[in-house]
Parts: C-alpha cells; structure tokens; sequence
C-alpha cells in the first residue's frame, strides 16, 4: 500500500469516526503488547475529552499516524490542554497529545472471529509483562514469534459476548480496514 492510500484510508476513518460515533482498525506494532497484538481489530469509539479517564487506550493522531495507547494522564497544570499517553509495553511516556487529537477510545479488541472485551485497567500479571517487554526489544520479537508459531494462543481468551457492535453495517468492513500503530 503507498502513502497516498494509506492517507486516503486515515481520513476515511476519521470521517467514519466523527459521523457516526464508531470505527474499526487492524492493529500493527508492538508497543501495546500484552494488552493489544499485531493483527488484532478494533472497535473505536468517539468519546468527548471529559468522559475519558487514566487508563483509558485512546486513539490519536500524530504526524499524520494514528497511534493507540494507554492515557497516563489527564490535562493538568504541567500540560494543559494535553493528555499524556504511554504504550503498555514502552519504558516511557509518549510526548504530550493536544486534546483535539484525540480522536476515540477503545471499545473492543476482536481476535480471529471473536470479540473480547476492552481491556481497562491493567491486571498485576500484565502489568508485570508489559514492565519487561518495556526493558528488551528482544522479549518483544521472542513474544511476537511464539505466539505466531503457536497460532495466537497467548492471547486472551475470546468472548463471544463482548462485541462491540451495534447494527452499524456500514463499518462491518474489516477487509478495508486502515492500520493503527502501537509502536
């Protein structure tokens, strides 16, 4: 895919996102590991800056790339008007993101056919992942291949009951589906 379709793609979906309130986008990169895998479709939702909360995974649009990541803080007196974000799997922070770039929130992960539910707050055991997988890109890449070679099974478990969808046909599209950065 060149950059002029993959632009075209993003601002279908930012148009999709804004008119009707929800959209669907394949995951790709690393940064999000073990909550979010390569591969993985999400379901996004539009959500006003007020009803968005710390530990939220937002979507964002930098630079002319969506990125989707946990938010770690809401606007304050250090960085007003600003949220900061951070990948589960990374050792900092992400710079400071304008609040009118953010475009929505998480609202379900879908893994082959089934849906699970958005992950919210981080369990002690993911937490404990996402710290070393923050402290060796080699972790990362032995993660990603053990768990291509074993068919995703180190994945969570699907829900079936978690999905996201409510009758909106017009964004049941996943083979058009643009990518979103973790990395």
């Amino acid at each position: 895919m060149n950059v002029v379709d993959g632009g075209l793609k993003q601002e279908l979906m930012v148009d999709v996102l804004r008119q009707h309130g929800r959209c669907r986008m394949r995951v790709s990169g690393s940064s999000m590991l073990p909550t979010l895998w390569p591969g993985d479709t999400v379901a996004i939702e539009r959500r006003s800056p007020s009803e968005m909360k710390v530990g939220d995974i937002v979507l964002y649009e930098r630079c002319g790339r969506f990125f989707l990541h946990r938010m770690v803080a809401l606007p304050a007196e250090r960085f007003p008007g600003r949220f900061v974000t951070r990948g589960d799997s990374m050792p900092r922070a992400d710079p400071a993101v304008p609040v009118e770039s953010i475009l929505g929130v998480l609202a379900g992960v879908r893994r082959g056919e089934d849906w699970v539910a958005a992950p919210g707050a981080m369990s002690p055991m993911t937490r404990w992942a996402a710290a070393l997988l923050a402290r060796s890109s080699g972790l990362v890449r032995v993660a990603l291949y053990v768990a291509s070679s074993m068919g995703g099974s180190l994945k969570k478990r699907p829900n079936k009951d978690a999905s996201p969808e409510r009758g909106t046909g017009s964004l049941s599209r996943a083979e058009a589906l643009p990518e979103v950065s973790t990395s």
